[in-house]
């Protein structure tokens, strides 16, 4: 007899879901930092996992069309055209050593968005996988 998986949130796997409410629910993680936007983006990679992961499988690293959408995402939840800007801009004053700060902050702050947005693909890849049997 076949098994009846319940999935909520368009077809969104169950502990994903939880995940996504957990995340609005809490409204910030351990160390205070607003993620709100974790919740949003959890539920978009979650719908991107279930067209990827029965197409190309687990190992699609650096797939064009999966990193437009996780880019994507990155840039509506976790601010990443505003962290790009600042690199930019900190970029125009490389000149005096005094300046070199701003481009370190700013960096940082591109990779680090950028390693949240991934992070959270992760997750979500990794639930919806939880639903594959």
């Amino acid at each position: 007899m076949a098994r009846h998986r319940s999935r909520h949130a368009g077809g969104i796997p169950p502990v994903l879901v939880r995940l996504i409410q957990a995340a609005k629910r809490a409204g910030n993680d351990a160390e205070g930092r607003d993620i709100r936007g974790a919740a949003e983006a959890l539920r978009e990679y979650g719908a991107l996992a279930l067209w990827v992961l029965p197409v190309h499988g687990l190992f699609v690293p650096n797939a064009d069309r999966v990193s437009v959408v996780i880019d994507r995402v990155a840039k509506q939840q976790f601010g990443l055209d505003e962290a790009r800007r600042e690199l930019r801009d900190a970029l125009k004053v490389v000149e005096l050593f005094e300046n070199r700060e701003p481009i370190e902050s700013a960096i940082n702050r591109v990779q680090a968005v950028s390693d949240e947005a991934h992070f959270y693909a992760g997750v979500a890849f990794g639930a919806a996988l939880t639903d594959f049997s």
